[in-house]
């Protein structure tokens, strides 16, 4: 069964269409898999990860994680 869709076609400013593709690259996805997720996110609000939840997968993505030697040695250091 294939979703039906529907062709949309908008004109953004030049830098917006540079920094689209650029952050579409950075995730290795498609320009057009970028928007629709993009638009996912804003349309279905509930799907979309909270406010810390963003945080930590930005500071995942600059590569600010914890880094342990073990199970036993995270969960020390995430206190649990």
């Amino acid at each position: 069964m294939s979703i039906k869709t529907t062709r949309m076609s908008i004109d953004v400013p030049l830098k917006d269409h540079k920094r689209i593709k650029m952050l579409a690259s950075a995730e290795g996805a498609s320009i057009r898999e970028f928007v629709i997720e993009c638009i996912h996110e804003r349309i279905y609000p509930e799907k979309a990860p909270n406010k810390k939840t963003r945080q930590a997968m930005e500071a995942a993505r600059k590569g600010k994680v914890k880094k342990a030697k073990n199970f036993d040695d995270l969960c020390k250091q995430l206190g649990l």
